[in-house]
């Protein structure tokens, strides 16, 4: 490594948006010298493999997000890490109910004393970017979320971490080819003529690469974008299907849902919210920023595994 490359940690890197992070990255390079900290919590798990093969500039790095400082220790020390993708994870079988946003708030407090130059957080939208920096929601993961960004724009008043925060809306890679994407369906189903906006997980991906390349624009910089690519009831939704595959949506009955909605209550906390609230990202405002977003019929084609 050369003084001049800059390291990037990225947490959740066997995940879906971590994972998302690192391949946008190597897809569209910033325009600075870089490698990729990968962060896992096991690096000879076959998954932690395959990311390390995907290029010499993935480095894996074990840990876990409730130790952040020795995250920074193994990495090297103070100055160490340029910059940081957050991705906080909920355990809803925890009891205690600050388990996501004491990883957000750690992890802050360890970049900023770690001279971290630019973080960034992927939260969740609460209906618009403007009401989402007021808004927790009565959602307990998204309030996690919500104490997190409050946490991270108090914590860097008066330092050098600049930050983007991202908060993407539901993800349509809940709908895949499987009996969980059928649930997804059906669940989706249940909001009637409530649109839903959704956004495809590689997008994400790009919105991180971009935070990181552009991070002293006024576009990044020290601000906030809510992602979507659609925004559509399921109904519609399962017209552009049929459209693209030639047959009806998977999806099981709603019953199932409403199972899953009673066996997992946050889940039907936050359909209730879609419902009666929902989210509000503007849709011109992320294909401004990114020309290539996906929309529903995109993923489809692109992304999502059905075949026709």
């Amino acid at each position: 490594m050369s003084l001049t490359t800059r390291r990037i940690l990225i947490t959740g890197a066997t995940g879906k948006q971590g994972g998302a992070a690192i391949k946008a990255l190597l897809a569209n390079p910033p325009y600075f010298d870089y490698e990729i900290l990968a962060l896992t919590r096991k690096t000879t798990s076959s998954s932690a493999k395959a990311l390390a093969s995907l290029d010499r500039r993935v480095i894996l790095i074990e840990g876990n997000l409730h130790d952040s400082e020795a995250i920074f220790n193994k990495a090297g020390g103070v100055g160490s890490i340029w910059g940081v993708f957050l991705v906080t994870f909920p355990e809803l079988k925890s009891k205690d109910k600050e388990y996501e946003a004491k990883q957000g708030i750690n992890l802050v407090d360890a970049a900023i004393e770690n001279k971290v130059k630019h973080f960034v957080f992927t939260s969740v939208d609460r209906g618009g970017n403007d009401k989402s920096e007021v808004n927790a929601t009565y959602v307990p993961h998204f309030i996690s979320k919500y104490k997190v960004e409050k946490h991270l724009k108090e914590k860097t008043r008066g330092t050098e971490m600049t930050y983007t925060i991202l908060r993407p809306t539901a993800f349509m890679d809940n709908l895949t080819p499987n009996a969980a994407g059928k649930i997804f369906a059906a669940t989706w189903h249940t909001l009637g003529d409530k649109p839903l906006q959704l956004v495809a997980v590689k997008d994400i991906g790009v919105f991180a690469a971009l935070a990181f390349a552009k991070s002293d624009t006024d576009d990044y910089k020290n601000t906030a974008i809510s992602l979507a690519g659609c925004d559509l009831t399921q109904a519609q939704a399962e017209e552009i299907f049929w459209n693209v595959l030639g047959r009806p949506m998977p999806r099981t009955y709603d019953f199932v849902s409403d199972l899953l909605c009673y066996m997992v209550p946050e889940v039907g906390t936050m359909f209730k919210w879609f419902k009666e609230l929902g989210y509000g990202s503007d849709l011109a405002q992320c294909r401004r920023l990114n020309e290539n977003m996906l929309d529903f019929e995109g993923y489809l084609r692109e992304e999502s595994g059905f075949r026709r």
